[in-house]
């Protein structure tokens, strides 16, 4: 009988620190972005890329940001303004010149991290 209630101790104990990383992983990010308007994916204007939302395969939309240029603005997200975007360290100017060109195609939402959404390899492939 000890040892099944000194199991089940270990068991609660593992599970709440799994859990205290896992919740504590998200949600850095949101306080950053608060001034923005709140995600919502119900109701969500696909015509333009939320540049801290989307997901990968949105930015081939814009001709030349996919893979590289969209790889790179998930990587360095999230962002208050398009201002952030072309700070980005190690841009080029021809990047920069294609965000602003574009700037019209792009939104900026609240940074959503409530599923842990993966953005690079959502496992959403093309056929």
């Amino acid at each position: 009988m000890k040892a099944l209630i000194r199991f089940s101790v270990l068991l609660v104990a593992i599970a709440s620190i799994w859990t205290t990383c896992l919740l504590g992983s998200f949600g850095g990010n949101i306080a950053f972005a608060e001034g923005l308007p709140a995600t919502n994916f119900y109701t969500q204007d696909l015509s333009k890329i939320d540049l801290n939302n989307s997901n990968i395969n949105t930015f081939r939309q814009v001709r030349g940001m996919y893979p590289t240029l969209g790889r790179i603005i998930i990587d360095n997200a999230p962002y208050q303004s398009l201002d952030d975007v072309l700070n980005i360290a190690g841009l080029t100017d021809g990047q920069k010149e294609l965000i602003k060109a574009n700037a019209d195609k792009f939104t900026l939402k609240r940074p959503d991290e409530s599923m842990g959404r993966e953005r690079i390899n959502n496992a959403n492939y093309r056929l």
